[in-house]
């Protein structure tokens, strides 16, 4: 067990009042967008809808992330809208870039470093969220890690299960091409991300599995070997993927956590505004806001599975480390 066993309850308590956690993983629009997929209500926050919620659930600040492959939503985030909402509340908002692999040339040809370099000089400090629904050895996905790493911004993506589902970089059970390319770009952070992504942390055997929120005890996990062998690979735990990736298994989250403290990062990915409020809202939680990943990082301190140093690099420490942001 950690030193959360031998440390005093308001010690504990001490720590989690102090420490206001930093969303890797924030989504947010100039403008309402139209519903899609036949919903009721927007796909994603504007800017008051967010800080709304940041304030309800102890959220310093967070890295609002493009959208900007088609196969996400009509009218997107282009990077430019991101950078002005951010200038907006440059105490809430940090700025990424997001430019479709497929830009310009529809080939391994466009020159993605200086187009990186270009939106990293205006302040983006991220990558993401990248879901072209492309392999990820596909060369015009190559091309676009080149530039990336050339000009040391770190890329947070959304793996799909197959071509053609809905959005994210395809790749197969056990991740062989993400692997390929943590090998081939060892100077490019990788931030991983989704249901296809983070069922890897146990056995995955089926569709199901890829696609949904598997249970039970985590055994075998595929990411654990990659976290292990590539120091390149980092992780959110955002979503109900990434929660879930813990919550299911509690005891293993303890030690995932404590062996990757310096590489897994907070997150939360608020998108439709209604169900946020429907499932975390206070008339669905007893009076209170829910923070999901932020219970589960307090639960995980209060009951010793993790140290409150593990407990701070994942709540903000990694994500002010790798954005550079004070």
């Amino acid at each position: 067990m950690a030193e959360g066993k031998d440390m005093a309850s308001d010690e504990i308590e001490k720590v989690i009042a102090e420490t206001k956690f930093i969303d890797i993983h924030a989504h947010c629009t100039e403008y309402e967008m139209p519903p899609v997929y036949r919903m009721d209500s927007r796909p994603l926050c504007v800017k008051d809808d967010l800080i709304g919620f940041y304030d309800r659930m102890d959220v310093e600040k967070g890295a609002i992330l493009a959208l900007s492959n088609p196969e996400n939503f009509i009218g997107g985030m282009s990077t430019e809208s991101i950078l002005r909402t951010c200038e907006q509340a440059p105490d809430r908002f940090i700025p990424s870039v997001g430019v479709d692999p497929r830009a310009i040339s529809n080939g391994a040809f466009t020159d993605f470093e200086y187009v990186f370099k270009w939106y990293k000089d205006k302040g983006c400090k991220i990558c993401g969220e990248v879901c072209a629904n492309l392999h990820f050895l596909d060369p015009r996905m190559q091309n676009y890690f080149k530039g990336c790493e050339a000009v040391g911004l770190p890329l947070l993506f959304h793996i799909a299960a197959n071509k053609d589902w809905q959005y994210g970089i395809i790749d197969e059970k056990g991740l062989p091409e993400l692997e390929e390319s943590l090998k081939r770009f060892p100077n490019l952070r990788f931030v991983g991300h989704s249901q296809s992504f983070w069922c890897e942390i146990s056995e995955c055997d089926s569709w199901d599995d890829r696609t949904g929120y598997p249970t039970g005890p985590v055994k075998n996990g595929r990411i654990t070997e990659l976290m292990r062998k590539y120091p390149n690979l980092y992780c959110d735990i955002s979503a109900g993927s990434g929660n879930n990736a813990l919550a299911r298994d509690m005891d293993h989250a303890g030690r995932f956590l404590t062996e990757f403290a310096d590489r897994v990062l907070f997150g939360l990915d608020i998108c439709t505004p209604a169900n946020h409020i429907e499932k975390y809202g206070p008339e669905a939680n007893g009076g209170r806001w829910v923070n999901p990943q932020g219970d589960t990082l307090r639960t995980l301190l209060r009951t010793g599975r993790i140290t409150s140093d593990t407990y701070r690099k994942v709540a903000r420490e990694n994500a002010i480390k790798m954005l550079e942001i004070s």
